[in-house]
């Protein structure tokens, strides 16, 4: 009973977060996570009256990611703390680091709502097989929003379902307000097709003929990320693809590489072709040396002085606007304002501070290391190709976008990270050779 109530919530909320904005939103991200917050309770009261724990051998690998969350909530509580001296809250007015404390409680209910998603997908009676499911429901809830933004584009109506648009109207956005959001969301969506079809066994004649539906969603998920005209969307799902074609087409005997990488390479070619193909798009990449436009390098340049002028102790989780006005370049970027550095590494050191910043992307650079170790020993090809293709296209478009931190654009991942957690822990190199027996090694 349990693991269904998990499954049906995690359900609900790749349907949900999209459709509320993308859930980053106070109220949106209440929604969300008052059904997680229900699930969690009742999985540790059955639990107790039980008497048992969770089976699932999760090594270190979700502790490593919760100790990160602890510290940045922990960070994030203090800075918010009115007793700092005015030395280190300079050069804003003010007894704590956090320039807006007030909306602090949104930022530690996102971060709970982080570490819930993860647990919610291990306690499941069986993780690693429910990605199937998983997939289908984020294929079907991102063929929904493909349908809405496309019914809107023809019925002439810029409209999030929400309100109407004053940003990206002839872009397609769904219920996202936000071309690039919405673009990383078809890329997800575009990673279930792939992995859905790739699953199945068989020639690949008999699996067009069974599964080639998959296929055909992958094309119209595609189609409708180009509608978006998002750069650093389409630049995110065609790194994606490249890797999950290098990985599931991985075989075990001595096979020579090269051939893997070519047909990665001609797995890009319609997609390039396709780009070539949209003026739209090919407008929008040459827009980028367009001297008289407003640039991501701008703010990039505003963000590293804000970082300069503060580096070890941040602003807090809503101060991005206000430094980044202080600190733009006059008569460049000072008549915007910036509420993000197009940058999701940028925002966050701006956010935490250098040494937490640093200290927050060792311990998930290291929880990430050790899932995609146990991705490639204990899962199979797809599944790790999925997983590999989630996270490159997740780490290129953070590059140059501070919305992947949205819960719609961030549940792939962690759905992801909570299902492959499940399986059992890579045993180091040192492990594996001593329990190989004496004689076995010397004829090696």
């Amino acid at each position: 009973m349990p693991a269904n109530i998990a499954r049906q919530t995690l359900i609900f909320e790749v349907f949900a977060a999209p459709l509320l904005l993308g859930g980053a939103r106070p109220w949106a991200l209440a929604i969300l996570a008052l059904p997680v917050a229900i699930a969690l309770l009742f999985y540790i009261v059955a639990q107790q009256k039980k008497g048992t724990v969770n089976p699932a051998d999760t090594g270190g690998i979700l502790r490593t990611f919760g100790l990160a969350l602890v510290i940045a909530w922990g960070w994030l509580v203090l800075q918010a703390l009115p007793v700092w001296p005015e030395m280190l809250t300079f050069p804003f007015n003010g007894h704590s680091l956090d320039l807006a404390p007030a909306h602090l409680p949104n930022t530690l209910l996102y971060l709970l709502w982080l570490a819930g998603i993860p647990l919610l997908c291990i306690w499941q009676t069986d993780p690693v097989a429910e990605i199937a499911l998983l997939c289908k429901a984020l294929v079907a809830s991102a063929v929904l929003q493909a349908m809405i933004a496309i019914i809107a584009q023809q019925a002439g109506m810029p409209t999030t379902i929400w309100f109407i648009k004053t940003a990206h109207i002839n872009d397609f956005t769904g219920t996202f307000a936000n071309r690039n959001a919405f673009c990383g969301f078809m890329a997800s969506g575009f990673f279930a097709c792939l992995y859905l079809w790739q699953r199945s066994p068989g020639t690949i004649g008999k699996k067009i003929d069974r599964h080639g539906g998959w296929l055909a969603l992958a094309i119209l998920l595609f189609a409708t990320a180009l509608g978006s005209h998002s750069r650093a969307g389409i630049v995110a799902l065609m790194a994606g693809t490249f890797m999950f074609v290098l990985t599931a087409s991985r075989q075990s005997g001595h096979e020579p590489p090269y051939r893997r990488y070519l047909m990665a390479v001609g797995t890009l070619l319609p997609m390039m072709t396709a780009l070539l193909l949209a003026p739209s798009m090919l407008t929008r990449f040459a827009e980028l040396a367009r001297p008289d436009w407003l640039q991501r390098d701008d703010v990039w340049q505003s963000a590293f002085g804000a970082i300069l002028m503060r580096p070890f102790t941040g602003y807090g989780p809503n101060g991005i606007a206000p430094v980044l006005q202080y600190v733009a370049t006059e008569g460049m970027n000072d008549t915007v304002r910036w509420v993000s550095t197009h940058n999701l590494w940028l925002d966050m050191a701006l956010t935490l501070g250098v040494p937490v910043f640093l200290c927050v992307i060792f311990l998930l650079g290291i929880g990430v290391i050790g899932l995609y170790r146990r991705a490639s020993s204990g899962a199979s090809r797809p599944k790790h190709a999925l997983f590999a293709a989630v996270l490159t296209a997740f780490l290129v478009q953070s590059c140059f976008d501070g919305l992947t931190s949205q819960p719609a654009l961030m549940l792939p991942l962690l759905i992801m990270a909570g299902c492959l957690a499940a399986l059992p822990a890579v045993a180091p190199d040192r492990q594996k050779s001593a329990k190989i027996p004496p004689a076995v090694r010397q004829r090696h």
